[in-house]
């Protein structure tokens, strides 16, 4: 379970780096962006990820979805699928129909999507990169953030471009410090969208066969 939120979602938790400089310019984006996430009640992406590490000559895309309301998620990552409706974490393979159910408050804080934008307030300093226009035309702003703690961090960089208009992620880079680096484009991205509480849940009777482990 663990190894598919941080594939997924390390890029959610804080970032930073001893001797960067939080800037004005930087340190406005993230406020805006920290702002107007407040205010979503839901919201809801289409994503690519891709690990890649020249080293190792690794190199692994894959396609995932979110959906995520109030403290309620469901991530679809290739075969897997993890829901959390307020009380379990039902974490589903397709490929072994089996399924794990776990406490929430068990999960790493850093890698909960309903945290996905809040934790960008604190825990890391900020650098301006640039702003342009990108291949589609929308403007973006570059942004780099760095650990104030990198001791006890994996990473060491985390570079992000938001889209300047929408004040929304349009690609998170995340650079380990093993030689990884994970990077999340965003294809689409809706906020407050209208999501039924039966996304949020796990119905056995749709999944025939599914092996349950109830490890709470």
């Amino acid at each position: 379970m663990k190894k598919i939120f941080l594939f997924l979602f390390v890029f959610l938790g804080n970032y930073v780096g001893l001797q960067a400089q939080d800037d004005a310019r930087s340190r406005a984006i993230v406020d805006k962006l920290m702002t107007k996430a407040k205010a979503w009640n839901s919201f809801e992406a289409d994503f690519t990820s891709r690990l890649l590490n020249t080293k190792d000559k690794l190199d692994l895309k894959q396609e995932g979805s979110m959906k995520v309301k109030g403290k309620k998620f469901r991530l679809v990552l290739d075969k897997n699928t993890v829901i959390n409706d307020g009380t379990t974490l039902y974490t589903y393979n397709k490929e072994s129909n089996e399924v794990n159910l776990s406490d929430p408050a068990e999960m790493d804080q850093e890698l909960d999507p309903t945290k996905l934008f809040t934790q960008y307030e604190k825990g890391f300093k900020s650098s301006f990169v640039d702003e342009k226009a990108d291949a589609s035309g929308v403007v973006v702003q570059t942004i780099k953030l760095f650990p104030m703690d990198p001791a006890k961090k994996a990473y060491h960089t985390v570079v992000i471009t938001v889209d300047k208009n929408k004040v929304e992620p349009k690609s998170i880079e995340v650079i380990y410090k093993d030689g990884n680096v994970v990077t999340y484009q965003l294809k689409k991205f809706t906020a407050n969208p209208e999501l039924a509480d039966a996304l949020f849940t796990f119905d056995k009777s749709k999944f025939p066969g599914v092996e349950v482990n109830d490890m709470r």
